[in-house]
């Protein structure tokens, strides 16, 4: 506050104010606007204030000098071609990355004044190579009449040797402590001719009030949302208020989040809540993103997802009116396991019906012939047609059309400057992005309205009253060294960040300008991440205090408005009922389940009803290889059609094998150049050097029949399975049935292709339901034959999930024939019965409410429903989303 008070005071006509950043010239301007409102001025010149590359800038373009500024785009254009002519001695990436570093080298070097030509001693051949293709590159520019930003301090102190340059009457340097070795030449030429007067940054220790040490960076987050808007309740402008952190980075996306649900958005009819400094870069935008959907999709591989970004995008006008058609196509590309390929992802598409439109305007775009490598400005007009085919960007909100503003003139200085260049589709989209990662746009909110999220180099020189600064760790300040692979050792040492010396020297400058930011300092900090201990900056001396805030489970007087903290504290009412429910959707529980649904409904109450009453299904994944439902269900009837094939006795060895292969090869006929099926194949019966699961489950199966066991049935199918006051029937099928005719025994055989269940699980805890409801229908006479005369009767586990001993075996449990009835009469006293409390509660007619008033308090979830059947008479279910947020409930009538 002080610097600027100088400022305003001692500024004169004919002075120039060199300040560190943009921001501070605007706060200070916004202050002598204020002042002069007060003393009821009309009009007033605003104080003379410009950064130094600003300064340099407009006296470079007052010379009307015949070589023009390069902008980042034109010198990557020159570093390609530089590159092309002299490629590097070895991998360092794709030709942009090695060009921004060869750019960004560049410019460190003219920033110190450190000379291009090598040194008297050896130099590494990556050195040695840098400067050669520097030649190669600063040849190209001076050609083509460019100039780059690091060369302006030279060619200004030559104008400023021949007096060719229009000079203030005094120069006032504000907060340039360290400068480099070009700005410090030209501070010095400049003093030789008029006063240069450096006004400092320094700040108080005492400025620090408190230093707050928290569990991990969401609580550091929540808390200064938290502090901002404790101070907002004591009567402290918003704008007063400052946040700033050496890694704003890392904490920018939470704390924007946690800003806009305690104070509201960041732009708002009375000025906003607060405001970034640093806004997002173009390609940060959803709009570009959206831009540049159909080069993705060609430079990522003709990718499933791709298509479908592109076809559900809300900025492609030709899809909207198919939304629904077109997501349900995703349906079909993960059922036939189709993850990539225009031709294949076509050709389920046009199976699968839907608007033949949308087929007709994208077949010329992914034409084969767009993977060729034409030139930029080709690439750019094909994007346009494809813009234009597919009606993009349509009708654009506010802030879409400030970012489609920046958009368009990106692409014609792409076009201008790399018009003639080929690309493939992956490095088009990678230099579009690179170009639009160098275009800032604007941060939300206003810099004279709201708390201020202030970035760490853009808070030298500006005042506030209380400020709180994040992630004050020594990862952050002072932070690793830079990488800098194309400096020698002698010119890392003379760069600023090149050596721990050069970078504690400038953080030690940072930090003091912290001080001097607000008479009332807040630092905090986390102790660690991921598990991973993290160490306090060491220029801060003092004690840090360690502090907690769990803003779920015990929030904060500030957090208790947040809905989400709401929602996680709510509990339902002891005296009051849940309001009316509206927009009703109303269906019929089924009549008949089938037994896997049954274990379902009684493991896990959320997923039947979603699937089973809903009808809402999981979407497949799409994921590498066979889906493991479809690949043992093919292992299912391979082995069933070979006992029939066999007539339920095993043929001798030799014959069994090869009776086996051909029925595998009919059933896996259809997928027979899968290259996924065959590997299966190769599993299923291996090799000379590998065991193959089938021949070694043959070898099982001709001990059993040693042992007097014979094949009965298979795919034993049933239905109308019920017990007294169950208001359904259940159905399904036995994998197979084994019969030792001696002993009079049966068999009720499951096969698993996954990991076999445990005794405990089947006879303690009694969470299997398939292997009870078989024998249940064995014993009801609901299979053929007569199971009446059995002596005994048992089930087990077929194990198919390896040839390995563990994997297949023939799990009857031997040391529990004697539980089955016991089970039996649990499953049916305990186990199926309780599903009937959802038919029972009127659950057939359930009532879907889209939205929720916030008068409705949370009820219980699904896996409380049994402890929990009514509440007032009714039955309410809830359905979380992954943000805890609730998007629907339903309710049982």
């Amino acid at each position: 506050a002080l610097l600027q008070h100088h400022l305003l005071q001692e500024t004169g006509p004919g002075d120039l104010v060199l300040v560190p950043h943009r921001r501070l010239a605007r706060q200070v301007w916004h202050k002598q606007r204020l002042g002069n409102l007060a003393r009821g001025r009309e009009g007033w010149e605003p104080l003379p204030l410009l950064t130094l590359p600003d300064w340099w800038g407009k006296l470079y373009r007052e010379l009307w000098p015949p070589l023009a500024l390069a902008s980042p785009l034109v010198r990557l254009g020159f570093w390609r071609r530089a590159l092309a002519a002299v490629p590097p001695p070895a991998e360092l990436g794709s030709p942009l990355q090695v060009a921004r570093a060869l750019d960004e080298t560049q410019e460190l070097l003219l920033r110190h004044l450190l000379p291009p030509s090598p040194p008297a001693r050896p130099e590494s051949p990556l050195v040695a190579w840098r400067r050669e293709v520097t030649r190669v590159y600063d040849r190209l520019l001076r050609e083509e009449g460019w100039l780059t930003p690091g060369e302006i301090p030279a060619h200004l102190l030559a104008a400023l040797e021949q007096g060719r340059l229009g000079l203030p009457a005094r120069v006032l340097v504000v907060g340039l402590e360290n400068p480099a070795p070009a700005e410090a030449a030209w501070l010095a030429a400049l003093a030789r001719r008029l006063p240069v007067t450096r006004l400092a940054l320094r700040g108080e220790p005492g400025h620090i009030r408190e230093a707050l040490e928290f569990p991990d960076q969401e609580e550091e987050t929540a808390w200064v949302a938290a502090w901002v808007a404790a101070c907002r309740d004591q009567g402290l402008p918003l704008s007063a208020l400052a946040i700033t952190s050496p890694d704003l980075d890392r904490y920018a996306p939470r704390l924007k989040e946690m800003l806009t649900e305690i104070l509201g958005p960041a732009a708002g009819s009375e000025g906003g809540a607060f405001n970034f400094s640093q806004g997002p870069t173009l390609k940060d935008t959803p709009l570009w993103t959206a831009a540049l959907l159909p080069l993705a999709f060609l430079a990522r591989g003709e990718r499933r997802e791709d298509l479908l970004a592109l076809l559900l995008s809300p900025y492609y006008g030709l899809f909207r009116p198919y939304q629904g058609a077109l997501a349900a196509w995703d349906r079909g590309f993960r059922e036939e396991r189709v993850a990539q390929g225009w031709e294949h992802l076509r050709r389920v598409a046009a199976a699968a019906g839907g608007p033949a439109e949308v087929l007709g305007e994208l077949d010329p775009l992914f034409a084969p012939a767009v993977h060729l490598r034409p030139g930029g400005r080709e690439w750019l007009a094909w994007l346009g047609r494809a813009w234009e085919r597919l009606g993009f960007p349509g009708e654009l909100a506010e802030e879409d059309a400030l970012v489609f503003s920046r958009t368009t003139p990106l692409f014609q200085e792409f076009a201008r400057v790399m018009g003639d260049a080929p690309f493939t589709p992956p490095e088009l989209l990678e230099w579009l992005d690179q170009a639009a990662a160098d275009l800032s746009l604007p941060g939300p909110g206003r810099e004279d309205a709201g708390v201020q999220v202030v970035g760490w180099l853009e808070m030298r020189g500006l005042a506030f009253d209380r400020v709180c600064a994040l992630g004050m760790n020594s990862r952050a300040l002072p932070g690793p060294l830079r990488p800098l692979p194309l400096l020698s050792r002698e010119e890392r040492r003379q760069v600023l960040g090149g050596t721990p010396e050069s970078q504690d020297r400038f953080a030690r400058e940072m930090y003091h300008c912290l001080l001097s930011l607000a008479p009332h300092l807040t630092l905090a900090r986390p102790r660690q991440e991921d598990l991973e201990p993290l160490v306090a900056t060491p220029f801060y001396e003092g004690t840090w205090k360690k502090t907690t805030i769990p803003f779920l489970s015990r929030p904060d007087r500030v957090w208790v408005r947040s809905l989400a903290v709401r929602a996680a504290c709510a509990h339902p009412a002891g005296g009051e009922a849940p309001g009316p429910l509206g927009g009703s959707w109303t269906g019929g529980a089924p009549s008949e389940l089938r037994v896997t649904r049954l274990g379902t409904a009684l493991t896990c109450l959320t997923r039947f009803i979603l699937e089973e009453l809903l009808g809402i299904k999981e979407l497949p994944d799409l994921r590498s290889g066979l889906d493991p439902m479809e690949r043992g269900s093919r292992l299912h009837e391979v082995l069933a059609r070979f006992v029939k094939a066999a007539g339920y006795r095993l043929p001798p060895p030799g014959e069994d094998l090869a009776l086996l292969e051909r029925v595998a090869r009919e059933v896996l006929a259809p997928e027979s150049a899968d290259p996924d099926w065959q590997a299966e194949w190769q599993r299923w019966f291996g090799d000379e050097a590998t065991p193959g699961l089938l021949p070694a489950w043959l070898a099982r199966e001709r001990e059993r029949a040693a042992l007097g066991w014979r094949w009965l049935a298979v795919e034993a199918g049933f239905r109308g399975l019920s017990r007294p006051g169950w208001p359904f029937t259940l159905r399904g099928r036995l994998d197979r049935v084994d019969h030792h005719p001696e002993q009079q025994e049966f068999m009720v055989w499951d096969y698993k292709t996954g990991d076999i269940p445990s005794a405990a699980k089947v006879f303690e805890r009694q969470e299997e339901y398939q292997l009870p409801a078989y024998l249940m229908a064995v014993r009801e006479g609901l299979v053929e034959p007569d199971w009446a005369a059995a002596a005994a009767l048992a089930a087990g586990f077929i194990g198919l999930k390896s040839p390995r001993t563990k994997h297949l075996q023939h799990q009857d449990f031997p040391h529990h024939r004697d539980n089955w009835p016991e089970v039996l009469a649990a499953w049916e006293e305990c186990g199926a019965p309780g599903i009937t409390v959802l038919y029972n509660t009127g659950l057939g007619r359930l009532r879907y409410n889209e939205g929720l008033r916030d008068d409705i308090p949370l009820i219980p979830s699904f896996s409380d429903f049994f402890s929990h059947p009514e509440h007032h008479g009714r039955t309410i279910f809830s359905i979380l989303d992954d943000d805890n947020r609730i998007p629907a409930i339903i309710e049982a009538t």
